[in-house]
This record gives structure tokens, sequence and C-alpha cells, in this order.
């Protein structure tokens, strides 16, 4: 344990594996789904590469925060997709070398601050009413603490807002770099809406149009909510139409294990979904989400490429998660990253955001800096489905 004074105020900084044995001992009453006990609980058995850490902040005797960190192995060539075309196109090809040969280099111990496999969860979780200053240099703190701890090159904080950026001079100073990523997508549902019906004469006549489009091709789809029997059945189709999406996509930190969707449904009988997408007897996709007081949070999606361009899989895919979110009266759903300008089609809107990225030594901290300044998301069309009416 290690003590600090910020501004006159004393905080402690305790280093926590995550295992069972601590989490029924941790102070810990956060009401966010994502931060209870039971669901780090299960999220530690998520992926064997990963460590997890908790992080308590006390200010004197009474826990004031904490801090969740996912500790993995990570190779900088993830990172050449994130490099726009156009924004190659602009600097030397001596440069562009350059940043690929440095991106190759890259095998770090990389420690993120937050849950990779949960859009928009940041791992801080404030308890006390702190300013935004104090929680940064907190948060550099027990940066530097875990850096002691463990064999650690690199820290990404993650999933940041723009208003989860006040105060950021605090720890930009200790030399973290700041770039955006690609934009959380948000459905909201207006309180007023009953059924999908509701959301279909909210389009104007050109979605409207294509929305009864997609139902056409995807007539022949079945669907179905599986059990946790029906997850064990499908196990194997599961998880290779999970790696289909994941080998398409741009930047991915971490992969699930195969029984994820099994100790998950398990664990979660009626807060966690797999709905499946069958043409007659062949799975040809899923969707798994969080069921929360408020939200619906996608969580993995998977297709059979295949059968998506005859059947328009994905898109009647959105469809019912719009559906199932009307139905289950939430107040808007989470889609998460990937497939912006589709997701604004159907009315999603781009929550930007933002991570911050730092090496523990001098040199390869200060190669970081002209890297980040190309790191940003793929420009997208942002659809604007809905008439005047819609209220969000």
């Amino acid at each position: 344990m290690s003590e600090i004074i910020i501004e006159n105020q004393k905080f402690s900084i305790q280093i926590l594996e995550l295992k069972n044995e601590v989490l029924e001992n941790l102070d810990f009453h956060h009401p966010s789904f994502f931060s209870s006990k039971e669901f780090l609980a299960n999220t530690q058995y998520i992926c064997p590469q990963l460590q997890h850490h908790i992080l308590e902040i006390k200010k004197e005797n009474d826990v004031v925060g904490n801090l969740y960190f996912q500790v993995m192995p990570f190779k900088g060539a993830e990172l050449k997709s994130y490099i726009p075309q156009n924004e190659i196109c602009l600097i030397s090809k001596t440069m562009e070398a350059i940043v690929d040969m440095a991106l190759d280099r890259i095998h770090w111990n990389l420690a993120v601050l937050g849950n990779v496999f949960i859009t928009g969860d940041n791992g801080q979780y404030w308890l006390s009413d702190l300013s935004p200053e104090i929680k940064w240099q907190l948060i550099h703190k027990a940066t530097k603490a875990l850096a002691k701890s463990k064999k650690i090159d690199a820290f990404l904080i993650s999933d940041l807002t723009k208003e989860q950026l006040d105060g950021k001079e605090t720890i930009m100073e200790k030399g973290y770099r700041l770039f955006e990523v690609e934009p959380d997508m948000v459905f909201n549902i207006p309180t007023e809406w009953q059924s999908f019906d509701d959301y279909i004469q909210s389009l104007i006549s050109k979605y409207r149009v294509r929305t009864k489009k997609v139902f056409e091709k995807s007539q022949a789809l079945i669907i179905r909510n599986l059990e946790l029997s029906d997850i064990d059945a499908y196990q194997n189709e599961l998880f290779q139409l999970y790696k289909n999406v994941m080998d398409n996509a741009a930047f991915r930190l971490a992969e699930i294990r195969p029984n994820y969707f099994h100790d998950f449904k398990k664990a979660y009988p009626n807060n966690f979904w797999v709905r499946a997408y069958f043409v007659e007897n062949t799975l040809v996709g899923f969707i798994s989400f969080f069921s929360s007081q408020q939200a619906l949070n996608i969580n993995f999606v998977g297709l059979d490429y295949q059968f998506n361009k005859d059947f328009a899989v994905y898109q009647r895919i959105l469809y019912d998660c719009i559906e199932q979110g009307i139905i289950l009266n939430k107040q808007n759903i989470h889609f998460g990253r990937t497939a912006s300008e589709i997701k604004t089609s159907v009315g999603a809107v781009p929550i930007t955001s933002y991570s911050m990225l730092k090496h523990n030594s001098t040199l390869p901290n200060l190669a970081i800096k002209p890297l980040t300044t190309y790191l940003k998301p793929e420009p997208f069309e942002v659809r604007k489905p809905f008439g005047e009416k819609k209220v969000s």
C-alpha cells in the first residue's frame, strides 16, 4: 500500500489482484452493472492472456474509488489499420516507413484502465465527489504504483468522453498522449414508443422503404433467444461466427474464450441474452447483449458472411436490437464501435470517445507523440433517418 498527499488530503492506494476471495472482502458498492463484484468476478475468466487488478483508493479510512486494470500483451502492428489512408498520403514515404518500423517493434505488456470487452466502461469507479484534477492525479499515482509492482511497459486510459476530459492537463503533463478512437454508437429510445411500428413511423420515407426491403430480404430468418442448453449445443458455431467478425476487425486488444457465452448466460440468465438467426437449421448470425436497468449494451456479434448479403443478416440484427430495446422498455441502446455509418442509418448517434497512451520509458514515450498524431478513426457519413417528430 502506498500513501500520497494531494492538496493537503491524505490518500492511500492498494493493489489487489482480481480474485474471488479479494472481491468478497472489497469495500465496493458502485451502482454500475459492469462494476459490480459479481460481474468483475466473471470477467476474470474471459481471456486467459489477461491479468486483472483492482486498485483501491482510500481517503483517510474511507474508500473513494476503485480503478480496474486489465493487463495484456500488445503488438503495435494492430495500430497500422488505425491510421487512415488519407493521412498516410499526406506524409512522406520516409515517415511512413519510420511509422511502420516503429509499430512493428512494439511488443508491450499493456495495462488498460477499463474493460476492453465492454464499450464505454473506462474502469473508473468513483464513490466520492472529487475534483477532476484530483482524480487525474490519483490515476497517475495508481499507474506508477502498478508499474512498480508488475512488469508493465505502457498504460492505456480508455473510453473517455469529452466531459470526462475535464482537468486532463493534470495527467497529460505527465507524458500521456491523447487521441480519438472510434465513437460509441448510441440509439436513444423515445419514451412514447410502444412498439417497433412506432420506430417505423418515425423514419422518413427513404429509410422506411430501406427498412421494409431489409425485412423482405431477411424474412427467411428464424430468430431465437438461446437458453443455456442451446448455447452449449451451438458453442462451436457461435465461437466460429464470432471469430469471423473478429478476423475482419481493424483493431482488437483481446479475444474471448469459446465458453464465454455459456459462462455469462449461466451467471446472468435474465440479464444476458444471446439471440440467434437461422436459415432453416443453419446458424448464420447472433448478437449478445447485456440488459441493465436503463439500457441494452450490445456485446458481441457473429456472422456467416456467405449468408449476410443474401439475407441482410447484420441489418436485421440492428433492427432486432431496436425492437428488443423498445419491448424491454429501455432508454437507449449502446451499439458499441465499428460499422458506424450503417448504425447511423438505423438511427444511432456517435458519441465521440478518446483514449490516452503512455510508455513508462522516456524514449519510447517520445516516439508515441508523433504516432498518436495520426491515430484517428476512419471518417464516415452520419445518416439521419428520422423526421422532426422523433424525440431523443
